[in-house]
């Protein structure tokens, strides 16, 4: 690593060198130095992955990460459980995406790509120092212990295999674009070539960041066995944020890249999401909040904290040096009801979101300033601390209206106010919502907030399928393919209401029972009738699980049976619950073994009722697949 270090920092000085000169010889005596650098990561990281598929535990982190018997897969996933190896890990993808640079901008202006690969090489050293000097995940105990701790078993689940990967991947992918958007300030360059240039590492990083983030729901909705996938917790927060200002960054581009317009919202809402990035890391690692999540206490904040404060301190003083650069001479002609001024107040709206969410999630830290300051008059308090019923309070406004122009921007026409045509497409669209609203009601939903939410997601659902039945009239289905950038954007919208109606029904009409049972008995719970089985013991690699068969029937049909059980790991004093989920398009049955009790004969159940949970993930999906699809029209319809 020290090896990789020392060509990180021999790489960043000849681009740097290369930024400042016309003389390419800079440029290509950087490549080397980045080659080497990305071999040097390359073999750590398979020497860390081979101590840990061997047990070396002379190695405190392979030590303290796995033991003997814990399953091969996540020997291989304990590489990014750690806070060391996933220092490392982030470091390697940075390498791995410099190389990819180097290889594409191969033809491009040598100064260009300098500031590109320079900005990278930087962010890779930043992590190699971290490992190296911090955290190293090759520190010896001095002595090789019999056996390793082993892996929390939260971790030992599926999703630890994919969850960290996907979402280091949107974290460090957001440096590429960062390189492209400091090369065009370097180069003098105020037109959209860099954002065209980065379109793909920007989508390709935004799907990665909202994969990682909804895995991450998904395994806390299996593992962590309370029936919910999303608590505002600090950390879940600190993956969020980025995923929002990085969505405002991509519509912001787009006005950027098609309409000249947005440029310094675009270049400050890319550096913002790249500081939350870091700034999510620095929560995680930091211990200065605490998460069920976090690594815990360590010495790495202050140096994500220096290092956040110079990057954007070094970025500002780019920006307005080169501010004449971004200014808009038909700042004129700026409607906000067109559909690049609809993009401008989603702009704001979204970073109205990022704030109060900001301010949740370190309201423990700005009392504890608050206090601290305070302190010299007198005021004494606590630190304070704000739950979930804050965060729905301070971001469902936002949602609502975010949801409401992801529907009426597609409406909407570049460069011109909306007029009687807008209103004559959204018909439809309002129609279907009050539809929806009315329909609710009489179901006996009559919550108001999920009535307004159900009904501004319905109206941006019907108001984008109108958009694309009207254009398919007036141009021919082969439209859908030939513009693919536009109906893949369409098809991302569609995903997220899809997510938002899953969202909605599971937030504010799921059902909860428990119930206590001698084995053999049966309980009622909604439609369908529970029979709890003899409690049955299981052996597994490295845990013994006690589990309780239920069977499902409805309507004296049986659909399934299933098994919730408590896990007992050898170097564990707890029992570890891992729920049983039998699940449906219309909603999922949660099931969870809260408690039994041999002697005592008797088996307690906790079931929960998620309505339309599974459009959550279905919804996430199409978003997934509408941005890929944007991408592959990309040359085409450039």
């Amino acid at each position: 690593m020290l090896l990789a270090l020392i060509t990180g920092a021999g790489a960043s000085y000849f681009y740097l060198t290369g930024m400042r000169s016309e003389n390419k010889i800079y440029d290509k005596i950087g490549g080397y130095f980045l080659i080497a650098q990305t071999a040097a990561i390359s073999v750590a990281s398979l020497i860390l992955l081979l101590a840990l598929v061997t047990s070396n535990f002379k190695i405190e982190y392979v030590a303290q990460y796995t033991d003997l018997a814990l399953p091969m897969a996540y020997k291989l996933s304990a590489f990014w459980a750690g806070q060391a190896g996933s220092l490392l890990f982030w470091a390697l993808l940075l390498v791995l995406f410099a190389i990819v640079e180097m290889v594409r901008l191969r033809n491009s202006d040598s100064r260009y790509k300098s500031s590109v690969l320079f900005v990278i090489s930087v962010s890779s050293s930043f992590f190699l120092i971290l490992t190296c000097f911090v955290t190293n995940p090759f520190a010896e105990l001095g002595f090789t212990p019999q056996d390793g701790v082993g892996m929390n078993p939260l971790l030992q689940n599926p999703g630890m295999i994919y969850h960290p990967p996907t979402l280091f991947l949107g974290y460090a992918g957001f440096t590429v674009p960062l390189g492209h958007a400091i090369a065009s300030m370097m180069t003098g360059d105020g037109s959209n070539l860099w954002v065209k240039e980065s379109r793909g590492w920007a989508i390709f990083t935004w799907v990665f960041l909202t994969i990682g983030i909804v895995l991450g729901g998904q395994w806390a909705y299996v593992e962590l066995g309370w029936g919910g996938y999303w608590a505002w917790d600090p950390v879940e927060n600190a993956s969020l944020l980025p995923w929002i200002t990085g969505t405002a960054y991509l519509h912001s581009a787009l006005i950027y890249e098609q309409r000249n317009k947005l440029k310094i919202w675009t270049h400050t809402l890319l550096m913002t999401s790249f500081i939350l990035c870091i700034f999510g890391t620095f929560l995680t690692r930091s211990g200065v909040i605490d998460s069920v999540h976090s690594f815990g206490k360590s010495s790495l904040g202050a140096f994500f904290v220096v290092f956040m404060i110079v990057s954007t301190i070094a970025y500002a003083i780019v920006l307005f040096s080169n501010i004449k650069l971004y200014k808009d001479p038909e700042e004129k002609d700026f409607h906000f009801s067109s559909r690049e001024g609809m993009f401008f107040i989603a702009n704001w709206l979204f970073l109205g979101l990022m704030v109060v969410v900001l301010v949740g999630t370190t309201m423990p830290l700005i009392s504890q300033a608050y206090y601290a300051v305070m302190g010299v008059f007198g005021v004494v308090g606590n630190k304070l601390t704000v739950n979930i019923p804050y965060f729905n309070k301070v971001s469902t406004p936002f949602f609502i209206l975010i949801l409401l122009f992801a529907g009426l921007a597609p409406m909407a026409q570049y460069g011109k106010e909306i007029g009687e045509s807008f209103y004559k497409k959204i018909i439809p669209g309002v129609i279907a919502a009050l539809a929806s609203m009315v329909i609710m009601y009489v179901k006996g939903y009559t919550l108001p907030i999920p009535l307004i939410l159900t009904g501004v997601t319905t109206l941006s659902l019907a108001t984008i399928i109108t958009r694309i039945a009207i254009s398919i009239k007036n141009n021919g289905p082969k439209v859908v393919l030939t513009q693919r950038r536009h109906y893949g954007g369409l098809l991302v919208h569609i995903g997220v209401v899809i997510m938002a109606y899953g969202i909605i029904a599971s937030s504010f009409y799921n059902i909860k029972d428990e119930h206590v049972v001698a084995p053999g008995e049966s309980f009622t719970f909604g439609n369908y009738e529970m029979q709890v089985g003899e409690l049955t013991v299981n052996q597994g690699q490295n845990f013994t699980s006690v589990y309780a068969p239920v069977t499902v029937t409805e309507n004296g049909k049986k659909i399934v049976t299933v098994a919730p059980e408590r896990r007992f790991y050898e170097k564990r004093e707890e029992a570890w619950a891992e729920v049983a989920i039998y699940s449906k398009l219309k909603g999922d049955l949660y099931f969870i073994l809260a408690s039994y009790s041999k002697p005592e004969n008797y088996i307690g159940i906790q079931v929960v009722y998620e309505p339309l949970l599974v459009w959550l993930w279905i919804g996430c999906g199409i978003m997934c697949i509408g941005a890929f699809y944007t991408v592959t029209g990309r040359r085409k319809n450039a």
